[in-house]
């Protein structure tokens, strides 16, 4: 399978900061999600060819792990650490759980931590930013929180396609329901499934790379047959 690190260069099938990536009777992810970059599945794969995924970065966490606290909202297709979309015949996501899966949804019925609202808004902020960078220089400029408040220039993804990896992201007890992850430690093998359909692994990148902050690295696996995105995050 094709695999490349470091991905410094847009070559065709690569699309950054893309629009319009969410299903029309959803708008409401892009308060919770920023579209980072598009990738057509056929420099994977020749016969997924227009068959559009997007890397997605969350606006969450400010402190923990996406979906922390709101275990309530959790279903089969989402938990803390882990959710599911549905890729449209268009190309477009349709997230699989419930909008009070994040934490700054309206449905919450908690009280935020002192910080969350400002830490949401600096995301925003610093993806806006990036955006209109890559508008003029045409390369991917980051503002991390934790920077001088320049923008440090970045590789598009860390890397694309290749085979699964373990880190901290493979208990299979944190996987939701739906979804099969088998780590063989032994055998140096790891799986993921769904309706024992297997997935395979899309692209990862580190969020602070793109944003102001965020996972070390936000990992995308898709499987075809069902067109269904799976997001996880490594933190290190």
């Amino acid at each position: 399978m094709f695999h490349q690190t470091d991905v410094e260069t847009l070559s065709p099938g690569l699309t950054p900061f893309p629009r319009d990536v969410f299903a029309s009777d959803q708008p409401w992810l892009s308060d919770h999600l920023l579209p980072l970059l598009s990738i057509d599945l056929g420099v994977l794969k020749p016969e997924l060819a227009g068959t559009v995924v997007h890397m997605l970065c969350p606006v969450e966490p400010y402190d923990g792990n996406i979906g922390g606290g709101t275990e309530h909202f959790h279903n089969a297709f989402t938990s803390t650490g882990w959710f599911a979309l549905r890729l449209t015949e268009d190309n477009r996501y349709r997230f699989l759980g419930q909008e009070g899966y994040f934490r700054m949804s309206p449905q919450r019925d908690f009280d935020l931590y002192p910080g969350e609202e400002e830490h949401a808004a600096q995301m925003k902020e610093s993806y806006a930013k990036a955006r209109a960078y890559f508008e003029k220089h045409g390369r991917l400029g980051s503002y991390s929180a934790y920077g001088k408040g320049e923008a440090q220039e970045h590789a598009w993804l860390d890397s694309l396609g290749g085979d699964f990896w373990g880190g901290n992201w493979t208990d299979p007890a944190d996987v939701p329901s739906a979804f099969t992850l088998t780590d063989d430690w032994n055998a140096e093998q790891i799986t993921l499934t769904y309706e024992g359909k297997p997935f395979f692994p899309v692209a990862h990148v580190a969020g602070y790379h793109w944003c102001a902050s965020g996972a070390d690295a936000i990992l995308l696996f898709y499987e075809p047959e069902s067109r269904t995105a799976l997001f996880t995050f490594d933190w290190r």
